[in-house]
C-alpha cells in the first residue's frame, strides 16, 4: 500500500517541462546535428526590389562549423538581437491583449453589446464576430478565445438560438480573421522579418481579403441561426 502511495504521489508531482527548458532542448539538440548534418548553402542575390533571394540550383556543401558549447549560449543573444523588431512588437501586442483580458474588458463589452441588441438578436452575431474576427487578425487571438464560448454559448440560447450558434461566433469570427490576417504579429510579422519585406506591407490587399473571408463567415453563420429561429431552437446539422 505504501509503494502504490509513493508512485500515486510520484504521478501526480510530474509537470510538463517550461517553456523555456522546451527552447533550450531544441537549442541543444540543434547544436548536436551540426555535427551531423553536413553544412551547405544557396548563392543569395538581390533582386530589383532590394529583397535578398536565393538563386535556384545553386545549393552547395561548404566547410563545417559546429556549434560548440559557448555558440549554444550566444545563439540566444543573437537571436534576440536579429529578431528585436519582432520580438518587442509581439511582447506589446501581448501585453496589450493582457490588460484586456485582466480588466474584464471583453466581457464588459459583450455584456453591454447584448443589452442594447435586445429585440434584434440576429444582429448580434455579425458584431460578437467582428470584434473577435479583428482580434485575430490584428492581436493573433486563436485559442484564447476559448474561454469566450462559456459566455457566448448561454447568451445565444437565451436569445433562442442554439449551443453551435454561440460557440461559431467565437470560434469561427476568430479563425477567419486569424486566416486572413492583416496585422497579426504571429504570422505575418514574422514571415515578412524572414522574407526581408517592409514589415506590415501590402496590408490593403489582406485587409480586403479579411473583409472577404469574415463576410462569409458571418453569412454562413447568421444562416444557420435563422434555421434554428425559425425551427423554435432546433439543432441543425452543420454542413461540412
Amino acid at each position: 500500500m505504501r509503494w502504490k502511495t509513493n508512485r500515486k504521489n510520484r504521478e501526480k508531482k510530474f509537470q510538463f517541462p517550461h517553456v523555456f527548458a522546451l527552447l533550450f532542448i531544441l537549442i541543444v539538440l540543434t547544436a548536436v546535428l551540426t555535427y551531423v548534418i553536413p553544412a551547405g548553402e544557396y548563392e543569395r542575390e538581390v533582386n530589383g526590389a532590394g529583397e535578398t533571394v536565393v538563386v535556384d540550383g545553386t545549393y552547395h556543401e561548404v566547410a563545417s562549423h559546429p556549434t560548440g558549447i559557448f555558440g549554444i549560449f550566444k545563439s540566444v543573444h543573437k537571436g534576440m538581437v536579429e529578431g528585436a523588431s519582432i520580438i518587442f512588437f509581439i511582447f506589446i501586442v501581448g501585453g496589450a491583449f493582457g490588460i484586456l483580458n485582466a480588466t474584464k474588458a471583453i466581457e464588459a463589452g459583450l455584456a453591454s453589446v447584448s443589452a442594447k441588441m435586445a429585440g434584434k438578436e440576429i444582429f448580434l452575431i455579425p458584431v460578437v464576430m467582428v470584434l473577435f474576427a479583428l482580434g485575430g487578425g490584428t492581436f493573433g487571438m486563436s485559442e484564447e478565445t476559448i474561454p469566450f464560448i462559456l459566455i457566448l454559448v448561454p447568451l445565444a440560447m437565451k436569445m433562442g438560438f442554439d449551443s453551435l450558434v454561440g460557440a461559431g461566433m467565437v470560434i469561427i469570427g476568430s479563425c477567419a480573421g486569424f486566416t486572413a490576417a492583416f496585422l497579426n504579429p504571429f504570422t505575418v510579422g514574422v514571415a515578412q522579418g524572414i522574407a526581408e519585406l517592409p514589415l506590415f506591407s501590402g496590408m490593403g490587399f489582406r485587409f480586403i481579403v479579411w473583409l472577404i473571408f469574415v463576410g462569409f463567415s458571418i453569412a454562413y453563420v447568421m444562416i444557420y441561426a435563422n434555421k434554428v429561429k425559425k425551427e423554435s431552437g432546433k439543432k441543425y446539422d452543420v454542413p461540412c
